[in-house]
């Protein structure tokens, strides 16, 4: 692996450590201490465990972080595969520096400003 594939690699594995700990803060905080207990042990077992607890709670506070999952864990699929940081498009590498800002990103600045057409265009060109 080159050092952009480690630097990448780090960039989101971060992301994901990040978010994960941002949802287990959200889950109890919405759960409460009580029902912190119940659940001790499906943390244990991993992240897909933490995912089934947020399902069977039903909670929609999680629904963004659930889906933001879903697309680093896509992101994760495509470090294995060697395309990751690659724009889906173009085919050309994603700047590192965007990575480092969207690291679930699928296409360069102008690739994604084409997919979301001037009245989504972002402020930043990163």
């Amino acid at each position: 692996m080159g050092s952009r594939d480690e630097e990448l690699k780090e960039i989101l594995m971060e992301k994901k450590r990040r978010l994960w700990n941002e949802l287990r803060v959200e889950l109890f905080e919405n759960l409460g201490a009580q029902t912190n207990t119940q659940y001790e042990n499906a943390l244990d077992d991993g992240e897909q465990s933490l995912l089934d607890v947020i399902a069977d709670t039903g909670l929609s506070v999680a629904d963004s972080r659930k889906e933001e999952l879903s697309h680093l864990e896509e992101a994760e699929r495509k470090l294995k595969e060697g395309t990751y940081g690659i724009c889906e498009d173009c085919g050309e590498e994603i700047p590192t520096e965007r990575m480092k800002v969207v690291p679930d990103a699928i296409y360069c600045v102008s690739c994604q400003k084409k997919h979301e057409g001037p009245q989504f265009a972002p402020h930043s060109t990163i």
